[in-house]
């Protein structure tokens, strides 16, 4: 019997087999360069079309152009003594002195005044007085430029407002205090630093740059200052001489330039970051700021790695995401406020439902948009809320000087005009007059139409859900 010998094909040289494994790299790696070349030159033509159509309507792109310039060091708040320390966050992190000791109290804020609470308090914050009186100084200044490095728009200085917030509440409560001890000079210089104190938060005089957040604290402490004034007009504690100082400080509250500020400022620095730093370090940063304060977890160190990937992909998938950034974030600022400064409600919540829907479960192209767009409907109802009390504020106050002179209400609000107010503040819902009623108890009914745009007969909503009803000036304000 014959038995076949096995047909053994001759092995390949060790040489062939590395030249074909050189030759699918190579392959590869001009496909891999071809498209990204190819992204890149799609996402470079997209940005750069954005672009011209963004400049042809007259928005502002160039980040340096939101730099504030320099100042005198003499003009300057911050480069007085000692409020570049206690007013610009440390990048330690650090708590200042200042802060330490407004914080070293129990229940400062307490929601039942009587006269021995208040006693107590005024001897307790009376140690600040020199504090208060050197940032009195200090506000004279004309300019408030915080020295920093602005050329990075996530490291650019900025302000404390831990101490800010500290400041405010502590000098609220004192004129608080002070309104029920019969004080009411007194309360009235507690809140005029508190209305002064606005100024370091807009970057006087230029407003640059305007972040969303400093934008929203000037608005909470705005909304401090009415709050705490009103409980003077509810007392009638307030004289005729600080009636028209008050009214006077009223119609300097003008937030709406500072909040479109804030969405002009926001884009350009996060465009301006991904244009000149890597994507990964915008996407973690905006992890950092959403965890917070708290410790970091293992799932957050998971996160981090996650946004790492965008180091690696065609510059022009980057490109692509600030063109979608930019589109989403003009059409949502087109959508807040017309050329006069009102509010636009109905176009402000399909901006949102419009974002929400988008971004609910983000492509491709929407990542930076999901993670670098702010809940901007909630902030605006705010602003919108505390604006319409500055403005209902400031007509109460002409209300009263009419009462002190007349002994009455007028029956409408043009017989205040112009003896006791210069011009009536409209409601920046709609740009329509604020609605006014003389009640038969001799009392009076005050509204904006609130959130909702309906006139809903002065039935009110509140802070809480501004959606709701109309936003009516009431004691203590809802």
């Amino acid at each position: 019997m014959n038995i076949e010998e096995p047909n053994l094909t001759p092995a390949q040289p060790p040489s062939r087999i590395l030249r074909r494994v050189l030759i699918s790299v190579g392959v590869l790696a001009l496909l891999l360069a071809l498209f990204y070349a190819e992204e890149n030159w799609r996402g470079q033509r997209a940005w750069e079309n954005c672009k011209r159509e963004l400049e042809t309507k007259g928005v502002v792109l160039d980040w340096n152009k939101f730099i504030p310039p320099p100042v005198p060091d003499d003009q300057n708040f911050f480069k007085a003594s000692k409020m570049g320390v206690w007013f610009v966050r440390s990048q330690s992190g650090l708590t200042n002195e200042l802060t330490r000791r407004l914080d070293n109290v129990v229940d400062t804020m307490a929601n039942n005044l009587n006269e021995a609470f208040a006693v107590k308090y005024l001897a307790w914050s009376d140690q600040f007085a020199p504090d208060f009186d050197l940032v009195r100084e200090a506000l004279k200044r004309p300019y408030a430029r915080m020295d920093g490095d602005y050329s990075k728009p996530h490291e650019q200085p900025i302000p404390n407002f831990v101490t800010v917030r500290s400041v405010a509440q502590t000098l609220a409560q004192r004129a608080k205090c002070e309104l029920l001890l019969g004080q009411p000079d007194k309360a009235l210089q507690d809140l005029t630093l508190l209305h002064d104190m606005c100024r370091l938060l807009e970057a006087a005089p230029t407003g640059k740059p305007m972040t969303l957040v400093s934008a929203m604290i000037n608005v909470a402490v705005t909304g401090l200052y009415v709050y705490t004034l009103a409980n003077g007009l509810e007392s009638h504690a307030w004289k005729e001489s600080q009636l028209v100082v008050l009214q006077k400080q009223l119609a300097e509250v003008n937030l709406a330039p500072f909040m479109i500020g804030a969405f002009a400022c926001e884009p350009a620095g996060s465009v301006s970051w991904l244009e000149h730093y890597k994507p990964s370090e915008l996407f973690n940063l905006s992890a950092i700021v959403t965890r917070s304060n708290r410790p970091e977890t293992l799932w957050d160190k998971i996160r981090s790695l996650k946004g790492r990937w965008w180091d690696f992909v065609p510059h022009g998938w980057i490109c692509q995401n600030i063109v979608h950034y930019r589109k989403i974030s003009d059409d949502i600022h087109a959508s807040l406020f017309n050329g006069t400064g009102l509010v636009t409600p109905k176009k402000a919540d399909r901006a949102a439902l419009m974002l929400e829907e988008k971004l609910d479960q983000p492509g491709l192209f929407d990542s930076l948009a999901a993670i670098a767009i702010p809940n901007f409907s909630k902030a605006l109802q705010i602003f919108a809320f505390n604006q319409t009390k500055a403005n209902e504020a400031q007509i109460v106050c002409a209300l009263e000087l009419h009462r002190l002179a007349n002994g009455n209400y007028p029956d409408s609000l043009d017989a205040l005009v112009p003896k006791f107010i210069a011009k009536l503040p409209h409601d920046i819902i709609g740009g329509q007059p604020l609605h006014y009623h003389r009640a038969p108890d001799g009392k009076f009914l005050l509204y904006s139409v609130g959130w909702n745009e309906t006139d809903d007969n002065g039935s009110p909503g509140t802070l809480a859900d501004v959606k709701k009803g109309d936003w009516v000036w009431q004691y203590p304000l809802q």
